[in-house]
């Protein structure tokens, strides 16, 4: 079993499809709803994940399975020359509050997929990239708190080059 970081593959794919809008509120009244699971050192998610999975999800003290929903920044397109026309979206941080947990990484995916997709067949809650923290995470009766970079083209959670 290995945790290996990834975009997953059906998520690039799924771009296509438009099934993922990445929009914030203040970009406009449609967005999807991501979601952040986590999982324990036993789980097999890597860049050929293509759905969530409760398999070797971890299980504590305030965690939820599913995880939690994330905050979108939006998505912003950078043209400056160092920059080679990139797009970039990220969240803000997330908290599990007094949890105890531990996890080795992460699934980050879309419980709501959109509908603009050619094929009006949406998958269930959807991949889109998987997080490795390199080690076991351990919260005790305290916050468990996923950081995400810094929002810009060179930083952020998704970026297209």
């Amino acid at each position: 079993m290995a945790i290996t970081q990834a975009m997953t593959t059906s998520f690039k794919a799924e771009l296509m499809l438009a099934m993922h809008d990445f929009r914030s509120t203040a970009q406009g009244t449609t967005k999807d709803t991501f979601k952040i699971a986590l999982y324990t050192a036993s789980a097999s998610i890597d860049a050929n994940t293509t759905a969530y999975t409760a398999t070797n999800e971890v299980t504590g003290t305030n965690y939820t399975a599913g995880g939690n929903t994330l905050v979108n920044g939006g998505v912003t397109a950078s043209n400056n020359s160092s920059s080679a026309g990139t797009g970039f979206t990220t969240f803000s941080n997330t908290t599990w509050t007094n949890a105890t947990i531990t996890a080795r990484g992460a699934l980050i995916y879309n419980s709501t997929p959109s509908s603009n997709n050619t094929s009006n067949v949406l998958p269930t809650n959807p991949s889109v990239a998987v997080l490795d923290f390199g080690s076991d995470k351990i919260s005790t009766a305290g916050d468990f708190i996923i950081v995400f970079p810094t929002s810009n083209n060179t930083s952020a959670i998704i970026r297209i080059a």
